[in-house]
């Protein structure tokens, strides 16, 4: 047995006896078995460093590593939230919860559920239908739906609903409109997603030039940005990359 390997091994059950007689929740237990190194390491970050598990960035961390450990844990515990308490909020949470799972038949049933009365013309809910839709590959019915929350909302704004739009004119192929809508998000949306998109469109309909500009740009903005920007935006620049090396 190499050594190194011997030092994770104790560190693994010595981490998961003190999660367990310090009382530590029980995602942890799995997380240090079944992920060692990585468990590990979140352990001591965010559980033993002061102020280490009240950081955004570690709450995230730690929810895609119950996620991974545990797939529909949150799954179950909003089904049991909702049988306790069905509330309008309670639903919709569920609604994108199975959205994320790929569960689209019973996302929508749950966002329609909860279309009704005051919450008829709720954005947040109809936008929840136009992602399911989208998800299904329905770019006519996710644009009228879209179409619907601007009538019913005409003050709405929302950035992540930008950017289905632009999506779903790209799936259109109406180009020239989705190329106007990435160019938009690019000044405003929090991330590198839009000019990747962007650049992608263009080489898809054969301006090479200047999709290498964007992902040029993507490249350049994400190296001079702060470390946590850097972290999230890894995929982005990485995507970007890939296509300036093809």
């Amino acid at each position: 047995m190499a050594l190194p390997y011997v030092f994770v091994v104790a560190a693994q059950i010595f981490f998961i006896i003190h999660a367990a007689r310090t009382g530590r929740p029980s995602y942890w237990l799995y997380i240090l078995l079944f992920i060692p190194l990585f468990g590990i390491v979140a352990y001591v970050a965010f559980e033993l460093l002061p102020g280490g598990a009240n950081s955004p960035a570690a709450r995230r961390t730690v929810g895609e590593a119950k996620r991974l450990v545990n797939p529909e844990g949150d799954y179950r515990s909003l089904i049991a939230k909702l049988e306790l308490t069905p509330t309008v909020q309670n639903r919709r949470a569920l609604a994108d919860e199975c959205v994320r799972l790929g569960r689209l038949d019973e996302a929508e049933g749950l966002y329609r559920d909860a279309l009704t009365g005051l919450h008829a013309t709720d954005p947040y809910l109809m936008l929840g239908l136009a992602r399911v839709q989208f998800a299904r590959n329905d770019p006519e019915a996710c644009l009228a739906t879209l179409g619907e929350i601007r009538a019913a909302n005409p003050a709405f704004q929302d950035a992540e609903a930008h950017m289905l739009y632009a999506r779903t004119l790209e799936a259109l192929s109406r180009n020239d409109e989705a190329l106007k809508e990435y160019d938009m998000l690019t000044r405003y949306f929090g991330g590198e997603e839009p000019r990747v998109r962007k650049g992608l469109l263009l080489r898809k309909i054969g301006d090479s030039e200047a999709a290498r500009q964007e992902f040029a740009e993507v490249k350049r903005s994400v190296e001079r940005g702060p470390g946590f920007y850097r972290r999230n935006q890894r995929a982005w620049r990485r995507l970007a990359e890939e296509n300036l090396r093809s």
